[in-house]
C-alpha cells in the first residue's frame, strides 16, 4: 500500500476518468451512493473502508486509490442501481400516501426446493471457515490471487487469471492442506498433553 504522499502523486499523473459517484478529496475517496450488501462485500477487500450513514456516502483512504480503481465499473454500476431504488421508493411512498390501501393478503409460503450452493457461495463459504472474520485478504494471499479481481469474482463479475472450477479446485487444495495442518498440530498436542498430566517423577 502506497504511502499518503505516494498515493497523491499517483493520482495526479493518472487521475480517476471523470464519475458523478466518486469524489477525490485530500486524503480520502467518496463514493456517493446507498449502501449495497454487493458494494459492502466489494470494499470489504479494502483496508479502512467504511460507510457514513449519516452522509450516505463510503470514505474509502486515497492510499486504497488504486484498488478502487480496479472495481470502478462495478462501482459506478451499484452506485446506479441504488440511485434509482432510492427514487422508486420515494415515489412508492408518494403513492402510498394518496391512495386508499386495499387490505394486503399474504402469499402462501413456498417451500424451495433443495439446493446446490453456487460455486461463489461455496468458496466463500469454505474461505470463512479457513480464515473467521477477516477471509477476504487472507485468502487471496493464500491462493496467491489479486486481492480486488477475487473480490469482483465473489459478487458476480467474471475474474480473468482463472475460471471458477480451477478456484474452487484451488480452495479444495487450500483446505486439505490446513486439514492435514491441524491434524497434526492436534496430534503433538494430545502427546504433549498426556506428558504435562503425568505426575513429576520424584
Amino acid at each position: 500500500m502506497p504511502s499518503l504522499e505516494e498515493a497523491r502523486a499517483l493520482l495526479a499523473a493518472n487521475p480517476f476518468p471523470p464519475n458523478p459517484w466518486i469524489e477525490i478529496t485530500d486524503d480520502a475517496i467518496l463514493i456517493k451512493c446507498g449502501f449495497t450488501d454487493t458494494l459492502e462485500r466489494i470494499l470489504r477487500w479494502v483496508p479502512k473502508a467504511r460507510w457514513v450513514s449519516e452522509k450516505r456516502h463510503w470514505t474509502v483512504p486515497l492510499t486504497a486509490a488504486e484498488m478502487i480503481r480496479s472495481v470502478l465499473p462495478e462501482v459506478s454500476r451499484l452506485a446506479e442501481a441504488t440511485l434509482e431504488e432510492d427514487a422508486a421508493l420515494r415515489r412508492a411512498r408518494a403513492r402510498s400516501l394518496v391512495e386508499p390501501q386495499a387490505p394486503v393478503t399474504p402469499p402462501a409460503p413456498r417451500v424451495a426446493p433443495a439446493e446446490l450452493p453456487t460455486a461463489r457461495d461455496l468458496f466463500r463459504d469454505s474461505a470463512r471457515l479457513l480464515f473467521g472474520t477477516d477471509w477476504q485478504r487472507d485468502t487471496a494471499r493464500a491462493l496467491g490471487r489479486d486481492e480486488p479481481a477475487l473480490a469482483c469474482w465473489l459478487v458476480g463479475e467474471q475474474v480473468v487469471e482463472a475460471d471458477e472450477s480451477a478456484l474452487l479446485g484451488e480452495m479444495l487444495d487450500l483446505m486439505r492442506r490446513r486439514a492435514v495442518e491441524i491434524t497434526a498440530a492436534a496430534d503433538r498436542f494430545e502427546r504433549v498433553k498426556a506428558a504435562l498430566a503425568k505426575p513429576a517423577e520424584g
